[in-house]
Order: C-alpha cells, then structure tokens, then sequence
C-alpha cells in the first residue's frame, strides 16, 4: 500500500466516523438520547441505501454526490451544533477524499 492510498484510507475513515460522531452529536445537542442514535442511523441508511453499480455510467457521480451530500449534512449539524472548527474540519476531509481518489486515478465504486 502506497503512501496516497494510506492517506485515503486515512480519510475516509476520518470522514465516515466524523458523520457517525456529528450526526450523534447534533441529534443529542438538538432532542436526545433517541435523535442521537437515529440521526446517524438515517445517515447511513442513506448512503447505503442504494447499489450505484446499476446506474452505468452516472453510477460514480452519483455515489460523489451521495457522500457529499451525506457527509456535508453532517459537517453543517455539527456546525449548527456549535462545534464550528469540527464541522469545517469535516467538510473539508469530505471535499478532499474524493479530489485525492480521483487526483490518483482511482474511484470510489470498485469493480464488482
């Protein structure tokens, strides 16, 4: 494994746990126990929701725009929730995960 792909990989977990963590910490912030538990369930209930793999050619866009939009609700709750640093932070891993996938000529769908 090379350097960039650890950084990736690095990222990526950064950015899945940052939604996990933002999501909970914006649903106890704003209701409880119960939002925090179910506010990263339905995050990621989204993201995994759908298989891009049928979608052909617009499969890879639409998975970017899947994390982006998942990872970038997740960024402005933890924003809202008061956290302003952590939720650029978040925003900003979100946006440069997939620039370095793509920077190395890889894509975030692998080949079934």
């Amino acid at each position: 494994m090379t350097g960039t792909e650890r950084l990736n990989l690095t990222l990526r977990a950064l950015m899945e746990l940052g939604v996990v963590c933002g999501l909970a910490y914006w649903g106890y912030w704003r209701e409880g126990l119960l939002l925090a538990v179910g506010a990263p369930a339905v995050g990621f209930g989204f993201w995994g929701a759908v298989d891009f793999h049928q979608a052909g050619r617009a499969a890879e866009p639409l998975r970017v725009i899947q994390e982006l939009v998942v990872s970038g609700l997740a960024a402005a709750a933890i924003y809202v929730a008061g956290q302003h640093a952590l939720g650029w932070t978040l925003a900003s891993v979100s946006v440069v995960h997939p620039v370095l996938i793509y920077g190395t000529g890889n894509t975030l769908l692998k080949r079934p």
